[in-house]
């Protein structure tokens, strides 16, 4: 299978997986804890971009495990996603997203790079790579347009919906 071939099926395989997930919430309305990195060198942010959707680039992030720390899964989180080790500075905000049937509270933590990113071979994640803070791709999810807006204006201690 070649290189293009493979990124589609990835790309179909994962948008299939969404909608499962979507619907399996729907009917379980579970209450979520997850987490994203607000990573920054310089003046650039770290985004990944997911294999489909119509908002496919994004901070890296994800859900919380059972009894694992919040900063352990955005440290967790960012190394999966996008081969990048971080080191927290601080709490952006808290927030909380109510869509679907589901209650999902949202910590989102800035963080300084300790590597540059190596994309790991994934079903979830195609792309990561840094932008510049004020010429962010499009195709950008708002939620994550907005966290970097909120940095940008010297956001801390935040909450609000995401």
């Amino acid at each position: 299978m070649n290189k293009e071939t493979k990124q589609v099926v990835l790309a179909r395989l994962y948008a299939t997986a969404l909608r499962l997930r979507k619907l399996t919430w729907r009917i379980r309305k579970p209450t979520l804890m997850g987490v994203r990195a607000l990573v920054v060198r310089q003046n650039e942010v770290l985004l990944i971009r997911h294999r489909s959707g119509t908002h496919p680039w994004s901070l890296p992030g994800g859900g919380v495990d059972r009894y694992e720390r919040m900063i352990e899964a955005a440290r967790r989180e960012t190394y999966e996603e996008a081969g990048v080790h971080i080191h927290i500075e601080c709490l952006l905000g808290l927030y909380d997203n109510f869509q679907d049937g589901v209650s999902n509270y949202v910590a989102v933590f800035v963080c300084a790079p300790l590597n540059a990113p190596k994309v790991p071979c994934s079903l979830e994640i195609a792309d990561a790579q840094f932008f510049a803070l004020d010429h962010l791709p499009s195709g950008i999810d708002p939620s994550s347009r907005q966290r970097i807006t909120e940095y940008r204006a010297g956001g801390q201690g935040l909450t609000d919906l995401w």
